[in-house]
């Protein structure tokens, strides 16, 4: 058999040379054709891609200002203790009829991105999207654990769908837009990326989460979803400010000694992650039988319940309700003992548990985020350990590695929302060892 020969571009008939070409230099100037898909997909970010990306970061900053304003209506009424203990059941409630009613059904996030894989136009159309934003809403709004992640990934999937849908539209009457298109599922995925982004405050960490899927990348989408999220990012904080969402209250440094210490609460997280899992499932199994309402009002009774001890113990704490952003900042300023962390953790875990059992709808990456604080902040009090919240934050990364099979979007989360870079080696650490041990879900 002849061997096969490289021949440059332009050959005539590149079997008549006997002698292979030599291969191109380093610094050979890129063909024609590179230079025009160059320029074609710099073309595409700059005119397609950022607009979505700041489109969406607005939409996000007005959404987040919504939902923020209607939790402070509802706790600021003069009964603080009493509504964070009674409206998640309220919540529940309207959650299960406005998707009976609107005849959305039971939403899973987590189903959706997983079709958006297949059949993204279809999976964000924007009006089934709106509505279950507004579940997210219910169930957050009063109280219920979910993440706002939940209705930004949401909301900023079905802009860009739209958006997709609006350049096809225009390529079909002008051939100017036809050089703007591109792939469904990019755009969707970029749509998505820049409504994390602007949630997180974390540019890099959104585009990650948007394109990693169970510890790997999607490298084809990873550039059009960073330039979204670097444009979403910067119209949020236009309109927010760039407050770091976890606001460490002192600067880590690496020691050695707890880089060993961040493989066995990788380890702890991986059990605890695992326990989730398994009350999700066997909550949702239980209850999936009963009607919508039925389940939503079952589940809010509980959570009416698990409030109790919140509302009871630590007055103004919101221990068991929304993402829990308060709960980790809390645990960040030091001083609480293993079995206060430990008994946060119990709490946020069947309150997760059973809110998404319940029908509620939402994200649970920030709820991911507080549990892992939470077990944390005991492994941390336990060991005696001498940076405070610096295994908080760990653990946080740990943890939600586990539950959501991430490796990298959990270490870069962390260190973009709080801006400690001695943070990244132990939470690699303990993220590594935690999605080991956990195994697929």
């Amino acid at each position: 058999m002849a061997p096969e020969i490289e021949t440059e571009p332009g050959d005539e008939n590149p079997l008549a040379s006997p002698v292979p070409s030599p291969s191109p230099s380093p610094l050979t100037l890129p063909t024609r054709v590179r230079s025009l898909r160059v320029l074609a997909q710099a073309r595409r970010l700059a005119l397609a891609v950022l607009p979505l990306g700041a489109c969406i970061g607005v939409v996000a900053a007005l959404a987040l200002t919504g939902i923020e304003r209607f939790e402070a209506l509802l706790q600021g009424q003069g009964l603080r203790t009493a509504a964070m203990v009674a409206t998640p059941l309220v919540g529940l409630l309207l959650t299960g009829l406005w998707l009976q009613l609107s005849g959305l059904g039971e939403v899973s996030l987590g189903h959706d991105l997983a079709e958006a894989r297949h059949h993204p136009l279809g999976t964000f159309r924007f009006l089934p999207s709106l509505g279950k934003a507004a579940a997210c809403a219910l169930t957050i709004g009063f109280g219920g654990s979910a993440g706002v992640e939940g209705p930004a990934r949401w909301l900023g999937a079905a802009v860009g769908a739209q958006f997709h849908r609006l350049f096809r539209r225009l390529a079909r009457r002008f051939r100017w837009a036809r050089r703007l298109l591109a792939q469904p599922g990019v755009v969707v995925m970029a749509g998505s990326a820049a409504a994390l982004a602007a949630v997180f405050r974390a540019p890099i960490a959104g585009a990650l989460l948007a394109t990693e899927h169970d510890g790997d990348l999607s490298t084809d989408r990873l550039a059009p979803a960073l330039a979204a999220s670097a444009s979403g990012f910067l119209a949020f904080i236009a309109i927010r400010g760039g407050t770091p969402l976890l606001g460490a209250a002192s600067s880590y440094h690496l020691v050695a000694r707890e880089i060993l210490w961040a493989l066995p609460l990788g380890l702890g997280c991986a059990v605890a992650a695992s326990f989730y899992r398994r009350l999700l499932r066997f909550g949702r199994h239980h209850l999936s039988r009963l009607p919508l309402p039925a389940r939503a009002g079952l589940a809010g009774l509980g959570l009416m319940i698990l409030a109790l001890p919140g509302a009871w113990l630590w007055p103004g704490l919101p221990v068991t309700q929304g993402g829990g952003i308060e709960l980790v900042t809390h645990l960040l300023r030091g001083g609480t003992l293993p079995s206060q962390a430990l008994a946060f953790l119990a709490l946020k875990l069947a309150a997760t548990a059973l809110t998404f059992a319940g029908g509620g709808v939402g994200g649970t990456w920030l709820p991911s985020v507080t549990m892992g604080a939470a077990l944390g902040a005991a492994f941390e009090a336990w060991a005696g350990l001498g940076q405070p919240g610096l295994f908080v934050l760990v653990g946080a990364s740990a943890f939600t590695g586990a539950v959501h099979r991430s490796l990298l979007t959990p270490v870069v989360f962390l260190a973009e929302t709080t801006g400690q870079a001695a943070l990244v080696v132990p939470a690699l650490v303990a993220t590594v060892a935690a999605y080991q041990a956990s195994g697929p879900e």
